[in-house]
């Protein structure tokens, strides 16, 4: 485990990193008492960092000899002598009760590059629960000033920054700084509380180490970055220019465009300039975090040809509601001075330094400050819109609030201008029952403003437009020229005649082909399915299906219903039940009922390679009888042989890397629907997977996933546009109307998105009161598992070693031989290195480990916490190491080998810290029984034992009194295997399983020798390349 840590000092960012270490082998001699600072332990050898970023993909140069490496000086906690690492993935330390003390250590560093840092930053913030890279895991220090230089972008982006000037060592240096506006005071805060201590006490220089104001700190790396980002962003032309002028201003403002170096050359011009950029830069920076703020009022004209009015106010940061307007600030009555006087405020003051600042970038305010007490100006309705157009997003964003028209609300929600159709439907359509999606409607568009439908006169009066301003109805309105531009092209290119389908997507969608829609009226039928859709009417509760041998619980019902509603209409959805919900046994459901009413076309179930059998499982569990054809392995059909097998198949099951390799094929196939089990797997729309799946026709699509997608809008897009293409607009524009402004926190583009997805997403979660009271208190479930290559191998090699020995041997020895093949057979089934005891490589070679991490990942995501049992502490331990370097997060581990102190301490962190590991892990034999694990609301048995009671006991320390969440149980089974056939065997004898197989695995060495070599066989179908 490698973790990679950062730190800034003099305009430079540096990062070091920290490594798994043994305590024993730390020198018995270190001590941090001795004179100089000592190195940290386990501090990462520079070359170890060079490669890490090489796996990263940021560098390419050749590994640094250590002369290269940095030295640095850091703070840290210690023990007795010894320092505390960062996290506990690296390894442990004797527990001591000596007290915790800060000391200085030295730790060897690379600098960064600015594009390496810019690199490094990007890598983080689209790493998710998953590490990019096993093994690597970004501190929190790293973390921030990655976040740091996202929130530097943001205040570019925003113009919150001024030009400046500092003196470094004596020199002057021309520099960017952040302008902190009030609007977003509270982030800047949380900004500066944010920052981890560690951030606080670096110094390049041994004797400079000392904890740091956190504010100084933090403001100097939003300062170096801002700065970074400003200079990179000037045109390729102006940057680095010679400067031949004497003029101390153009020769501070064209340095602001070079790479950071002092103005030696020009030392007395920029000594003279120095106290004069000072003075501006702090008179600009008095306006901003203040008690009160500036407010600007936007008075309508009274009628056509008189003129706009702004007035000036203060309002009270505090309290919105209380607004004075200038005409009193300049003699405000004894209540108001009063509040002034009790924030230490003097507002004419401000006032006049408020209204300086905005005159500066607003030049129409300046013609208020002409009168010795300024409260408004008049602006003609040309000067006005260029005010709107111009300087109002830069107003706002200096923490200036602008009060309109109460008629106007925002600005981005300000009435639209789009095109509104109205249909009269045939009588024949008049009967709800007999219209089908594809049906036509006359249409007639005509042009509307918000919610009323312009006339002609209307139409031409905004189409001869001088200014973008226009008096409708006696409401101003703002209409730019390519909105009308956009909506009279749209009236020539929207069709006469349009299906019900699109008719119904028009009334959720805001866009058609790019084109301003506000909606579609006139349709009996689209009326009624847009009720049902939006709540206002219930679905129709359908019964089970004939044919479906579940239950179906209340909640999936619904789920099961509203599927069933669209698919009939041919239309898509999402359904995003929380894991354990069963989004399978709803979708079987489905199939189940469209085959009932006749529907003879397959339906096409893509799904992660890890899950084939599991979906093939519950196939045969819940609609026995149904054909369902595996398109997976190297021996599939292919060609016609495929599209005759599937069309007498009711489902065909295949997996994501055959949805592109076969994608010729499957085009070719008639569907009557898809499937996309765990579709977060199309999020990203530039994957050959995402393509294919769009490309795939069929009558309906579905889309399952764990996953929120309402939480993570820019993976919506492509799951959007896979279940109902054109209900969102272009890519393109969809991220500048949506993406953008909700990561700015606007929340109108996120009530808009949400209004026009939400009918098609449905999501339950597990802590819904509804849902609680449907579920069972415990849903276990069966994983099944492929082999990988070489397991199937060592499986093979296995059985040849013991087939013919079984068959000689007799008595205890026979017992023996036979529980000695099925402990091997089963270590080869959870993972090679386990069978070989080599402590070999982990990743990738493991069908349980594959499907384990996939569970675990959804887990992270919604927070949920799980116990994983083992028989074997050797797996125990490969469990810890594989799921703490591949998701970064401490994983706990309770064996026979764990003392008691230790055993209780960990109990105790798991369930009632603040912060619990995710993960415990316990072999089954030390953690089975005893322990009050309610934390938990996975289990996961990675092998078996194989007797009911050991298993129910181990299952029990989630699920006892005390637990608040239902539990989900996964039995891990490596299909194709003896895991498999002993599962079934047990399976079969259910009703008396329990007295056959009570003693464990002892009852499996009665057997003949024909049913042991039927057991122990491997099927074909049972491997898999894994990862």
């Amino acid at each position: 485990m490698l973790i990679i840590h950062s730190f800034y000092s003099k305009d430079s960012f540096y990062i070091w990193g920290e490594c798994s270490f043994k305590f024993e082998d730390i020198p018995k001699n270190y001590s941090v008492l001795a004179e100089k600072p000592q190195l940290l332990p386990w501090c990462a050898d520079t070359t170890v960092l060079n490669d890490a970023l090489k796996k990263l993909c940021l560098r390419t140069r050749k590994k640094p000899s250590q002369e290269n490496a940095i030295p640095a000086f850091v703070m840290l906690p210690s023990k007795n002598g010894i320092p505390v690492p960062s996290s506990q993935l690296l390894g442990e330390l004797p527990e001591n009760s000596c007290k915790t003390i800060l000391s200085t250590y030295e730790v060897k560093a690379l600098q960064l590059k600015e594009e390496e840092l810019y690199a490094l930053s990007e890598i983080i913030k689209k790493s998710g629960e998953r590490l990019l890279v096993p093994g690597i895991l970004f501190a929190n220090d790293l973390k921030y000033i990655s976040n740091a230089l996202e929130y530097a972008a943001i205040m570019v982006s925003r113009g919150a920054f001024l030009p400046d000037m500092q003196i470094v060592e004596d020199d002057y240096v021309s520099t960017w700084k952040p302008l902190h506006l009030a609007k977003y005071q509270d982030i800047h805060s949380a900004y500066i509380t944010n920052i981890p201590t560690i951030l606080r006490s670096f110094s390049l220089n041994a004797d400079g180490v000392f904890l740091k104001n956190s504010g100084e700190i933090a403001e100097a790396i939003l300062h170096s970055l801002l700065d970074s980002i400003v200079r990179n962003s000037q045109t390729a032309g102006s940057r680095g220019k010679k400067i031949n002028s004497t003029n101390p201003h153009e020769i501070w403002m064209r340095s602001l465009s070079w790479p950071k170096t002092p103005l030696s050359k020009w030392h007395e011009d920029m000594e003279f300039l120095y106290p004069q950029i000072r003075e501006w830069a702090d008179s600009l920076r008095a306006v901003t975090g203040q008690p009160w703020r500036l407010l600007m009022r936007v008075e309508e004209p009274l009628a056509e040809g008189f003129s706009w009015t702004l007035s000036w106010h203060l309002q009270f940061t505090r309290d919105a509601s209380l607004i004075i307007p200038a005409s009193r600030i300049w003699s405000p009555d004894k209540i108001e001075q009063e509040w002034f006087e009790r924030e230490d405020f003097n507002p004419r003051q401000y006032m006049l330094q408020a209204l300086g600042h905005l005159a500066s970038f607003v030049p129409v305010v300046g013609m208020s400050l002409e009168s010795p007490y300024p409260s408004e100006c008049t602006l003609s309705s040309d000067d006005f819109f260029d005010f709107l157009e111009n300087y109002v997003p830069a107003i706002l964003d200096q923490g200036i609030q602008i009060q309109f028209p109460a008629s106007w609300g925002s600005i981005s929600e300000r009435p639209r201008l789009a095109l509104k159709g109205t249909v009269t439907e045939k009588e024949s359509f008049q009967d709800c029952g007999q219209i089908t999606l594809q049906d036509l409607l006359n249409v007639n568009w005509s042009v509307s403003l918000g919610e009323d439908i312009l006339t002609e006169d209307e139409m031409a009066l905004i189409t001869e437009l001088k200014t973008p301003l226009v008096n409708i109805r006696g409401k101003w309105v703002l209409l730019y020229r390519d909105e009308v531009s956009s909506v009279i092209e749209g009236l020539k290119k929207l069709p006469s005649k349009i299906s019900h389908k699109d008719a119904l997507i028009l009334t959720f969608s805001d866009t058609h082909n790019n084109i301003p829609v506000s909606g579609i009226t006139g349709s009996k039928w689209v009326e009624s399915v847009k009720a049902v859709l939006t709540g206002v009417e219930d679905i129709e509760i359908l019964p089970q299906p004939d044919g479906f041998t579940g239950k179906l619980r209340p909640y999936q019902t619904r789920g099961f219903s509203w599927m069933a509603w669209l698919t009939k209409l041919g239309l898509g959805c999402c359904l995003a039940d929380d894991m354990g919900l069963g989004k399978t046994i709803q979708a079987l459901a489905l199939i189940q009922l469209l085959q009932n009413e006749g529907e003879k076309r397959p339906v096409l179930l893509i799904c992660p390679t890890s899950v084939i059998e599991n979906w093939r499982r519950e196939t045969e569990r819940f609609l026995p009888g149904t054909a369902v054809l595996i398109h997976h392995g190297g021996k599939r059909l292919k060609g016609q042989k495929f599209i005759q097998k599937a069309s007498e198949s009711s489902i065909v099951l295949s997996s994501y890397a055959l949805l592109f390799r076969d994608r010729e094929l499957l085009t070719k196939t008639p569907w009557s629907g898809i499937i996309l089990d765990e579709a977060q797997n199309i999020k990203n729309p530039d994957t050959r997977q995402a393509k294919a799946a769009k490309a795939i026709r069929a009558d309906w699509h579905i889309a399952l996933t764990g996953t929120p997608v309402e939480n993570h809008v820019g993976d919506m897009w492509s799951i959007m546009e896979f279940i109902l293409p054109g209900l969102l607009p272009g890519r393109t524009s969809f991220i500048r109307d949506f993406l953008r402004p909700i990561q700015a926190g606007e929340t109108f583009a996120m009530e808009r998105i949400r209004r026009m997805t939400g009918p098609f997403i449905l999501r339950r979660l597990k802590t819904d009161k509804n849902i609680i009271t449907d579920l069972p208190q415990k849903i276990e479930t069966q994983v099944f598992c492929p082999l990988g290559r070489e397991q199937a191998t060592l499986y093979k090699a296995v059985l040849n070693s013991i087939d013919s020995k079984i068959v000689q041997a007799e008595g205890i020895k026979r017992k023996g031989l036979v529980l000695s093949a099925i402990t091997a057979l089963k270590q080869v089934c959870n993972h090679p290195a386990l069978y070989l005891k080599d402590k070999s490589e982990i990743i990738g070679r493991s069908g349980k480990l594959s499907r384990l991490s996939e569970i675990a990942e959804e887990m992270l995501s919604t927070g949920d916490r799980a116990l994983i049992f083992t028989q074997y502490v050797e797996m125990g331990t490969m469990l810890k190491k594989f799921l703490q370097e591949t998701f970064g997060r401490e994983v706990l581990f309770l064996h026979g080998g764990v003392s008691r102190e230790k055993r209780d301490e960990m109990v105790c962190r798991f369930q009632e810290s603040d912060n619990p590991p995710p993960f415990f892990v316990l072999s089954l034999k030390a953690g089975g029984t005893g322990l009050n694990l309610t934390n938990a609301n996975h289990v996961i048995m990675f092998d078996r034992w194989w007797n009911p009671a050991v298993e129910q006991q181990a299952v029990d320390r989630a699920y006892r009194i005390g637990q608040k969440n239902n539990v989900q149980v996964h039995y891990f089974c490596c299909r194709g295997t003896l895991e498999e056939k002993i599962e079934n065997l047990i399976e079969s004898k259910r009703r008396i399983a329990n007295s056959v197989i009570g003693t464990g695995e002892s009852w499996l060495t009665e057997l003949t020798n024909e049913e042991l070599h039927e057991l122990f066989s491997l099927k074909r179908e049972a491997v898999e390349d894994v990862r």
